[in-house]
């Protein structure tokens, strides 16, 4: 990036005034226009692939069968709650996430589409975790800070909260920015909802009616989301 700059300085710094203005003018338009063939292609602008397997989440995440854990979380505003008492009688889909992990963000689309059709049939609560990859912090995947290009390409920049007031403050602001539906709850400090549920930057599990997990996602995957939750209709 730091090569780019200075090359673009030489660039310019040959160029009048009026040839930098045009010249920028057209690399606007060219950055557009690649934007268009994107869209128009099908193709995927911001990757969402999952990362690692996380091999431990196997082991320490629930299993189908399982019921969901009495974990007690806050709601944005600080009450306790437990995440329990969030099955009302219908099909509960609960995910973990953080803002500066890109599969959290970038599948919040596909997301939207099941929220849509699924409607008040189901559930979708968000536990509010740790940053996935703080900035100037180091990530808990990582040994130390792990920056991914997509992170810096869209300026998200954000770094760990380090008390609960912070933490509960970021989870408002992340559900506002993304313009998510689903019920924001947010872990503890501890990250004790993290560890109970397997210590996975974006999975899923899905729960029936009477709280029973019958899908569990390492990564979340809508479209397989959407074929449980159509058999439980």
């Amino acid at each position: 990036m730091r090569l780019q700059r200075i090359l673009a300085k030489l660039f310019y710094s040959g160029l009048d005034k009026g040839a930098v203005k045009t010249t920028r003018c057209l690399s606007h338009c060219s950055a557009l226009l690649l934007l268009l063939l994107f869209m128009v292609s099908g193709c995927q602008l911001f990757p969402t692939e999952a990362g690692e397997e996380l091999a431990h989440f196997g082991e320490q995440a629930p299993q189908p069968g399982d019921t969901l854990p009495d974990l007690r979380v806050l709601n944005l505003d600080g009450s306790p709650v437990l995440l329990s008492s969030l099955v009302q009688g219908k099909p509960l889909v609960v995910r973990l996430g953080s803002y500066s992990c890109p599969v959290f963000r970038y599948r919040r689309f596909d997301m939207d589409k099941l929220q849509r059709r699924y409607g008040d049939r189901v559930d979708f609560v968000v536990i509010y975790t740790q940053e996935a990859h703080p900035v100037d912090d180091s990530s808990p995947y990582a040994e130390g800070e792990w920056d991914p290009w997509i992170n810096r390409l869209t300026r998200v920049r954000v770094r760990e909260p380090k008390t609960q007031s912070e933490r509960l403050k970021r989870a408002r602001w992340a559900q506002s920015v993304m313009a998510a539906k689903d019920r924001f709850v947010v872990d503890d400090q501890a990250n004790n909802g993290w560890h109970t549920l397997g210590r996975a930057p974006s999975s899923a599990f899905l729960f029936d009616r009477t709280g029973t997990l019958v899908l569990r996602q390492v990564w979340i995957e809508p479209e397989e989301l959407a074929t449980a939750l159509d058999r439980l209709f």
